[in-house]
């Protein structure tokens, strides 16, 4: 699953500094999670989400923080498998 997310993102040059090895540090239960609530838009759930991230790769979650920040579901959807 997260491979396909993690080639999306190599794909769509949406941050080329968050390579595919980076995002496959998220587990598979919190890509899923964050896939749900992205498409539930539960901005409190995304961020709390997000903050989990930051455990496995920082820099991670401060981009998908920001895409979060920016309202922009589609991106998140895409990068998830949404």
């Amino acid at each position: 699953l997260l491979a396909v997310a993690a080639r999306r993102i190599m794909m769509s040059g949406s941050n080329p500094r968050i390579s595919a090895q980076r995002l496959s540090v998220v587990p598979d239960d919190m890509a899923s999670a964050i896939r749900a609530a992205t498409l539930d838009e539960d901005v409190d759930r995304l961020f709390e989400l997000v903050d989990g991230v930051a455990e496995y790769d920082s820099e991670v979650a401060e981009y998908l923080r920001g895409l979060v920040e920016d309202v922009a579901y589609g991106t998140i959807g895409e990068l998830f498998g949404g």
